[in-house]
């Protein structure tokens, strides 16, 4: 049975305009498998003419197979990430939890930082396989029952401590958002140093560059609801001020806050 998984735009550039193009399913992963994989997304299009789709991408790992029987695997990607969407088609994606990968990859997440490779450079024909047989999949439902499969049996039995982290870091990302590195250690109970260590190793960059990361696209986020003053969400957000928030969202989102949401409306 497929899952669906509670719906959010963060790190879509634009969703109101983006889904005019495209459309896009998640679907929840199935214990264990949920223990490391925060979803499965499904985008599909049917354009006349070529869009490009730019994304924000979360501090995690992204699996993404094409309907070639090829998958790219993206480490935590530091910049924007873009795609032109053309003619008819679709993508199956896996978003791993933002601790969720080192396990499956056996060396530190920071080696992946920034890298896309096949997945057969990590996990050899077995990944070829698997990429195969989504392409060749019926339908989303099969498509991630393969994938549940195929990560289930190489699941460690004992708890991670990437799945701390994982923990940490969506907290930290969500409604009480931390802006500060202190707190986060303080919360995980390591000091600063023991906590960069441990990120470097299980998430694949720093909790301060994570904690930027989430911080945007929360404000991106609040810019499709009404505000009344950015000044309070630069306040809400631990931007040192309004300025600094602009600056931020400007740069990742391509216009100010004000103006990202007149556009996204």
């Amino acid at each position: 049975m497929v899952r669906p998984v509670e719906f959010d735009t963060r790190g879509i550039v634009l969703p109101a305009r983006a889904f005019e193009k495209f459309e896009l399913n998640r679907i929840a992963p199935q214990a264990p498998v949920d223990r490391f994989v925060d979803r499965y997304w499904i985008a599909s299009w049917d354009l006349s003419e070529p869009f490009e789709q730019v994304v924000v991408p979360p501090p995690a790992v992204n699996l993404v197979f094409e309907p070639d029987g090829t998958a790219i695997l993206s480490g935590v990607l530091h910049d924007e990430f873009h795609r032109i969407l053309e003619g008819t088609g679709w993508v199956f994606g896996v978003l791993f939890r933002p601790g969720g990968f080192r396990p499956f990859l056996g060396r530190p997440m920071a080696e992946l930082s920034g890298q896309r490779l096949s997945i057969d450079e990590v996990f050899g024909s077995d990944g070829k396989e698997l990429a195969f047989a989504v392409a060749e999949a019926k339908d989303d439902q099969v498509r991630s029952e393969l994938v549940d499969g195929f990560f289930q049996v190489r699941i460690p039995v004992e708890r991670t401590v990437g799945e701390d982290l994982s923990e940490l870091i969506e907290s930290a990302g969500g409604e009480d958002l931390v802006s500060s590195v202190a707190d986060l250690a303080s919360q995980f109970g390591v000091s600063i140093r023991t906590l960069q260590r441990l990120f470097a190793e299980h998430v694949g960059v720093g909790p301060k560059w994570v904690l930027d990361r989430c911080r945007v696209q929360a404000a991106a986020e609040r810019a499709r609801r009404p505000v009344e003053s950015w000044a309070e969400v630069a306040h809400e957000l631990g931007y040192a001020d309004q300025a600094h928030l602009t600056t931020s969202v400007s740069r990742s989102f391509g216009s100010p806050p004000a103006t990202y949401a007149r556009l996204n409306r």
